[in-house]
């Protein structure tokens, strides 16, 4: 079992990766209202045969040719169902693959979602040919609505005006953006405060 939540993210991303994609978005889910942590990863890759797709959850199931056990999917499926949730797999060949995971978000077993903003980061910084778009949601209980934050590398390309985001500086400069973004999701008391401070 992987440790973190995050590196669930980065293993089925890279798989995106692998499959050809040229559009991948990560969408996470903490609805503490809902007792609901979800995960969804989709693509516009190569897709994966049907044949395939019957025994994905199997750990001895892997399109690499130079390893013969692919354990990412069927580790996350274990910690799916070890967490009163399921793991769902749709694809189509040519069409694109979407893998979603659900589980209680209280679950003693469930792992951290660990440092995601890194991940998100690292999967912008070393893929800028693929267009990524992130989208995390957060909610307490007794809360009305989930709180938001988005972020796509088109919005980001258009900010930076063609700078790599793997240039030093910048990768400083969104790494930091990206933590205190999702930061906010959970304190948002934070970011009223530094307005409150900038406005004295």
């Amino acid at each position: 079992m992987m440790k973190e939540f995050a590196l669930h993210v980065l293993d089925i991303a890279e798989n995106s990766v692998r499959g050809e994609a040229s559009h991948i978005t990560i969408h996470i889910v903490e609805d503490k209202q809902e007792n609901l942590f979800a995960m969804e990863i989709a693509d516009d890759g190569k897709g994966i045969p049907a044949e395939m797709l019957k025994t994905i959850k199997d750990p001895f199931t892997t399109t690499r040719t130079h390893r013969r056990v692919g354990m990412g999917i069927p580790f996350l499926n274990d910690t799916c169902q070890m967490c009163g949730g399921h793991l769902d797999i749709q694809s189509e060949v040519g069409v694109g693959t979407t893998v979603r995971a659900e589980m209680q978000y209280n679950n003693i077993d469930r792992p951290p979602l660990g440092d995601i903003a890194s991940t998100i980061l690292n999967l912008f910084a070393s893929y800028p040919q693929i267009h990524f778009n992130y989208v995390h949601e957060y909610r307490e209980k007794d809360e009305d609505g989930l709180r938001e934050f988005s972020i796509s590398t088109d919005e980001l390309d258009e900010v930076l005006e063609g700078t790599p985001i793997s240039t030093p500086s910048i990768y400083v400069w969104v790494k930091g953006f990206l933590k205190d973004s999702i930061r906010e999701l959970y304190h948002p008391e934070d970011g009223e405060e530094e307005e409150e401070e900038e406005g004295e």
